[in-house]
């Protein structure tokens, strides 16, 4: 029992003093814009207008998971999201009848949805 004890203690110390094991991965997740029309010049101006307000329309969108075992291991990942995830989903919530064509009238429910 006695020598066991010395031995752990060693086994502890050695993994602590050996340093840790750290990654980090940057992710970049952009995606081709969907081809959309817009029905007159007013519809597409209410909705870029919109989507410019929108939270995350910026010039990315950035998430970051970590995980880590004290002493032994750490790994980070960072998810970037470029602006054309935010002009999809904009699109998407837009075009209600998904027709590739936003109406004025769809671009109007639309910009109520944002504010």
């Amino acid at each position: 029992m006695k020598a066991t004890l010395p031995l752990s203690l060693a086994a502890f110390a050695a993994l602590v003093s050996a340093g840790c094991i750290h990654t980090e991965e940057t992710v970049t997740r952009d995606e081709s814009r969907v081809p959309i029309a817009f029905e007159t010049e007013a519809a597409g101006r209410i909705f870029y207008e919109t989507l410019s307000k929108l939270p995350g329309s910026g010039p990315y969108r950035e998430s970051s998971t970590n995980v880590e075992v004290p002493f032994v291991f750490g790994h980070t990942t960072k998810t970037v999201h470029g602006p054309n995830t935010a002009f999809n989903e904009a699109v998407a919530r837009a075009d209600t009848n998904h027709d590739g064509k936003i109406t004025e009238t769809e671009a109007k429910i639309f910009a109520a949805q944002v504010r």
